[in-house]
This record gives C-alpha cells, structure tokens and sequence, in this order.
C-alpha cells in the first residue's frame, strides 16, 4: 500500500514537472523578411520589450519577435504594406519579449516602446523617430532629422546630419556633433553635446551643461548645475540658478545669469552687440580684446559699511577705468576701450570683478 501511494505521489510530481517545461515552451519566436528599397519606413510599435536594430547591406528588413506568449500570439503583426514595414505587438503577458531587427542604413524609421531599451547599431541616413515610455536609446550617427524622446532613460547618440529634438524625463543626454539646429532638454539629468552647426536650445532642470561651438543662437538652462560653452557666434542666453558659467569664443551678444555661482567669459564683441552678466554671490571674470570697441560698466554692490578704498578692491582691471562712482551701496567702475561701442554690463551682488586683456 505505501509503494502504491509512492509511485502515485512519484507520478505526480513527473506531471507537475512535466507541466512547467510545456509552460515555459509556450514562449515562441516569429520572423519575417521583407525587400526594401531607398525612402522606405519602418514603423514598429510595441506595448513593451527592448528593440535591437543592426545596420546592415543588404536590402532587406529582417524582423524576428522573441519569447511571445502563446496567449499574445494573435496580438502580434509582422507585414509590409506598399513602402512600409508595419511591426505591432499589443501583448501583455510575455514579459521577456523583444525584437532583433536588421535593416539597411537608407531606411527611415518611427520606432517605439512602451516601456524598453531601443538602439541602433550602426549609422543610419534617414529620417529616425524614435521613443519610449522609459527606456533607454543609443543610436550612433543620424544622417537626416532625428526626433527621440524617452520617459525617464539616457540618450547617447553619435553625429547628427539634420536638425533634432531630444527629450527626456530625468536621464542623461550625449551627443556628438549636430551639423543644424537642436532642441535638447532633461528633466533633471547632465547634458553634453559636441558642436552644434545651427541654434541651440538646451536645458535641464538640475544637471549640468556641456556644448561645444554654437554656430547660430544660444540658449542654455539648468535650475542648478553648471554650464559649459566653448564658443557661439549668434545671440547667447545662458541661466542657472546656482552653478558656473563657463564661456569661450562668444561673438555677438551675450547674457549670463546665476543666483549663486562665478562666471567666467571670453567675450569677442561685434558691432552693435551688448551683452550682461549678472550673478547674485559669485565673480564675474571677463576677458576681452585689447583693441575692441566697448563700453563696459562694472557694478558691486557694497552696503553702507565698506569704505571707498575697500570697494575699489572688488574691481580689477588691465584698463583704465574713465568713470568712477560711488552711491546708493554700489561701487561701479566705467571702462570705455577704443572710443567706446558695444554695451557689457558687469553687476554683482556680493563678489569681486576683474576685467582683463585677452
């Protein structure tokens, strides 16, 4: 009787074995090759799972689905409608999904995810769309427009032949060059871009910014971190509420303001351009061509305590001041270099000024 309940027991547990393996064989994978030709799109839109797609040299679309649920399996479409390859998959319950796709570079892409990982492996020459719910993207070089916007994850993206609009929730963002305009901006995360051939519009809500030369405007923003600008030649707007101002090589004009931090510029006037720097603790340090034609006005503030003689202390320069004032708790020095011109207004509210010669 007891090796009757054994074998009976024994039985059982080879079922329920048996049972797990037929339900993780459940999971299946779909593929499907499509031609393609120059101008074609790829559109995929997915509820959730990762997207991998490889750049290759073929003419082909090359689609494969991984681990669908057989109970997801009608809920996923693979089919090329005129000059489109279509992938859908609309399914919930096959939670290690993921698409491997291989393409040709000239391909333009719309991709997106619920909530995965997408990359591009490879350079690719179309127009590329790309989001996700919070995943992270990685695409090496674009060669047309490029739109990517992610929930809460990091972009890293090579160069970028056109124009771009990047977004994400709170992740960090890195770019190489942009040869066009850009639009950048992070909920929270650090930004670095390389140069960028049009304007710039880049902002953060608390990380720091980095950019090489601007070629058009400028507009850089973070609600904390510290800015970086190697160089612009257009109109530049830079803002912190509390870190560094790093600029090199500005041309045109120019406005710099942070609640807390230095600023540091190197500023080549044009003609007709006027420029302010303002911050509300830290040192405005300024370095100009000797032989521009400007008109500079420094301003510290000093309260009613500090002397005349200890106030000039907060304002240095290689230039010779033409104007010295001293009244309402500020102590403002006036410069005017080659017969004058351009306007640059110096203000700080409690640190010191120096003016030097580039």
């Amino acid at each position: 009787m007891k090796n009757q309940i054994f074998k009976t027991r024994l039985l059982s547990l080879m079922l329920f074995i048996l049972s797990g393996f037929l339900s993780i064989s459940n999971a299946s994978d779909k593929e499907k090759t499509f031609n393609v030709s120059k101008g074609d799109k790829l559109e995929v839109s997915v509820s959730n799972g990762n997207v991998n797609l490889s750049i290759w040299s073929k003419d082909q679309a090359y689609i494969k689905a991984i681990n669908i649920d057989e109970d997801d399996l009608n809920k996923l479409k693979i089919e090329q409608i005129g000059n489109k390859v279509l992938v859908e998959f609309k399914g919930q319950d096959s939670d290690d999904f993921r698409l491997e796709i291989s393409i040709p570079a000239h391909l333009n892409l719309d991709v997106s995810s619920g909530a995965g990982n997408i990359s591009v492996n490879g350079n690719i020459s179309g127009k590329v769309q790309i989001s996700t719910g919070g995943g992270n993207i990685n695409l090496n070089d674009v060669g047309d427009k490029l739109s990517v916007s992610t929930g809460g994850g990091n972009v890293s993206v090579g160069n970028i032949n056109g124009e771009s609009e990047i977004s994400t929730g709170g992740g960090n963002i890195s770019i190489g060059d942009i040869k066009n305009k850009a639009e950048i901006s992070t909920g929270g995360g650090n930004i670095s871009i390389g140069n960028i051939g049009g304007s710039g519009e880049v902002s953060t809500a608390g990380g720091n910014i980095s950019v090489g030369k601007v070629s058009g405007n400028a507009e850089l923003s973070t609600a904390g971190g510290n800015i970086n600008l190697e160089g612009a030649s257009g109109k530049v707007e830079t803002n912190t509420a509390g870190g560094n101002i790093n600029l090199k090589n500005i041309s045109g004009s120019i406005e710099a303001n942070t609640a807390g931090g230095n600023i540091d510029t190197e500023l080549i006037p044009t003609a007709n351009s006027n420029s302010e720097f303002n911050t509300a603790s830290g040192d405005i340090n300024l370095k100009i061509p000797s032989n521009a034609k400007v008109s500079i006005e420094a301003t510290v503030y000093v309260g009613k305590n500090m002397s005349e003689s200890e106030a000039d202390k907060l304002i240095k320069s290689d230039f010779e001041a033409a104007n010295v004032d001293f009244n309402k708790n500020n102590f403002i020095k006036k410069f005017v270099l080659n017969g004058g011109g351009s306007q640059i207004e110096l203000n700080t509210a409690s640190g010191k000024i120096k003016i030097n010669k580039k």
